[in-house]
């Protein structure tokens, strides 16, 4: 018999604030294997001394169409870091997870589980709670990795193609006429609409297939076909692209090239719905770096003129876009592309593509990521190929960059910067090193990464501060962690007068950073001349 699965989430001790509850997508997976999403309710609670708690009460998942008893989840006095007006959550503990009170359910396996260790990184932002859980416990009897997320669209749902239902098309008698099976949260022929929809959504194009790429932990991959054109019962050797998207299909020419036909997204139409209850759009919470997934690639019958397949995917703001855009619309509402129009077969083998969004270009447009549309084709030209095309795509990732490239205090760079170094200490030509989280400026090789800094003064006589930096990606998969303590330049001990250096004395100043016009001997001041220097002086 398989091992029950337990998770772990946060739970409550006693608060002393207002707690607000926020009510969004739980999921969580054992393994690597994803359980059925379900809504459930998180409460946060910012405590006294601003740390904060959480608390999600009678969990109860599905496993295998029957529902187990997790418990109550308890978590407070986790830390908050402000900045980028938003609260980062960060905590490593163990904790025990209690009986829940939901009536029905006659076992409750928390308790029996002891110390339960996490990793959690978590954010509220917006009026949005977001966080994951990492749960190692392989080393327990239980055995399990597990991963909890709620409020996460950071990720296309089922990127893995390994949940999938049957997608059909009806007369109107309701009588089946074609079926596909199709990724759940994906979408192909079988519900697409316009007034040529009736000649390509007559034969499958997506298929269950059990090649997955090398190192999957799953055990499904998707196929995509193309086909011909079924005109009644008359197959038509007339191409027709095997496609996959998030967005809806739509065929509205008999022109393949023509942008009527097209695959679109509108969050205003969220109400529509396929007949497996996936919207025809997918959510996204963060903007992303790149595309990375794998594929496997050949034509039956060699195109030479179009040997390529193609994926393309599109962050907007979530109002109305179509992919291939319209010429005679504008689309301000794009945040960024990532887009492979050169997939080659490449020998029939599996092949890991990295794809960069392209941010820069759209910059202009200001719009916010809340929507993409990604979609796949066993052509880059519309039409282009042949009727036997296969495209097999497995483990669809959007993949979040965190590594901090280099770091400035005041305008000047910490030298030598190591992104696994973590402890710096810089000198400032400057009358006092004290500084502000204002004058601290980290690059990193990511567009949507988060950066909180803490700074705290040093009380002693050199003055100065340290500062604590944390980076974190924007899927709140990484985080890194540096210290820089500034202090002011060098010190030179025990000088006659105020007048050492090539320079012209420009001006002199006390620890405080308080100008003064007559040194007293014995004590130590900071000096600045006319070519730059700035020392740290006492004046004998």
């Amino acid at each position: 018999m398989k091992k029950i699965f337990t998770f772990v989430a946060l739970a409550l001790a006693t608060f002393t604030a207002s707690a607000t509850d926020y009510t969004g997508a739980l999921n969580v997976s054992v393994n690597g294997a994803a359980l059925p999403e379900q809504e459930t309710t998180v409460t946060i609670v910012e405590n006294d001394d601003q740390s904060y708690g959480m608390e999600l009460s009678n969990l109860v998942l599905v496993m295998g169409g029957a529902p187990i008893g997790v418990g109550n989840i308890v978590l407070d006095g986790v830390p908050g870091i402000q900045g980028n007006g938003s609260t980062l959550l960060l905590v490593k503990d163990t904790i025990q997870i209690a009986a829940g009170t939901t009536p029905g359910i006659p076992f409750w396996m928390g308790p029996t589980l002891g110390d339960v260790p996490i990793d959690m990184k978590g954010e509220i932002r917006g009026g949005q709670l977001y966080f994951s859980i990492a749960i190692d416990m392989t080393e327990t009897s239980l055995g399990q990795a597990i991963t909890v997320t709620f409020g996460d669209n950071f990720q296309i749902k089922n990127s893995g193609f390994e949940a999938f239902h049957t997608a059909s098309v009806y007369d109107a008698d309701s009588v089946v006429t074609a079926s596909s099976d199709e990724p759940n949260n994906w979408h192909s022929f079988m519900s697409c609409t316009g007034s040529m929809a009736s000649f390509v959504n007559g034969l499958p194009h997506t298929f269950i297939s059990e090649e997955t790429r090398p190192g999957s932990t799953g055990s499904k991959s998707v196929l995509i076909t193309s086909s011909g054109v079924k005109l009644g019962i008359v197959e038509l050797p007339i191409a027709a692209n095997g496609t996959l998207t998030t967005g809806r299909l739509q065929a509205g020419s008999a022109n393949a090239a023509d942008p009527a036909n097209n695959a679109c997204l509108d969050l205003a139409n969220d109400s529509t719905f396929d007949e497996n209850g996936d919207p025809f759009h997918a959510l996204l919470n963060a903007r992303p770096d790149s595309v990375a997934v794998w594929v496997k690639f050949k034509q039956g019958t060699v195109d030479e003129e179009n040997p390529y397949a193609t994926l393309s995917a599109v962050v907007t703001d979530g109002t109305y876009y179509q992919d291939p855009e319209n010429p005679d619309s504008t689309y301000n509402n794009v945040v960024a592309k990532a887009s492979d129009t050169r997939i080659a077969t490449n020998g029939f083998e599996w092949q890991r593509l990295s794809i960069p969004f392209d941010y820069e270009t759209y910059a202009a447009n200001g719009a916010e990521a809340k929507a993409i549309l990604v979609t796949i084709s066993t052509n880059a030209t519309p039409g282009g190929g042949s009727t036997k095309d296969s495209l097999y795509v497995d483990d669809f990732e959007l993949v979040y960059n965190s590594t901090v490239t280099g770091i400035t205090v005041k305008g000047k760079e910490v030298a030598d910067f190591d992104p696994e170094t973590t402890e710096y200490v810089v000198e400032l030509d400057e009358p006092t090193a004290d500084i502000t989280a204002e004058d601290i400026v980290v690059s990193t090789n990511a567009n949507g990464a988060k950066v909180f800094c803490d700074v705290a003064h040093l009380d002693n006589e050199d003055g100065g501060s340290v500062a604590t930096i944390t980076v974190c990606s924007a899927d709140l998969k990484a985080v890194s962690t540096y210290v820089v303590e500034t202090k002011t330049s060098g010190v030179i001990d025990c000088i006659s007068g105020i007048e050492a250096g090539s320079g012209e004395v420009e001006a002199v100043y006390n620890l405080n950073g308080q100008r003064v016009e007559a040194p007293a001997k014995g004590q130590v001041y900071v000096v600045k001349y006319t070519d730059g220097r700035v020392v740290k002086t006492v004046v004998k």
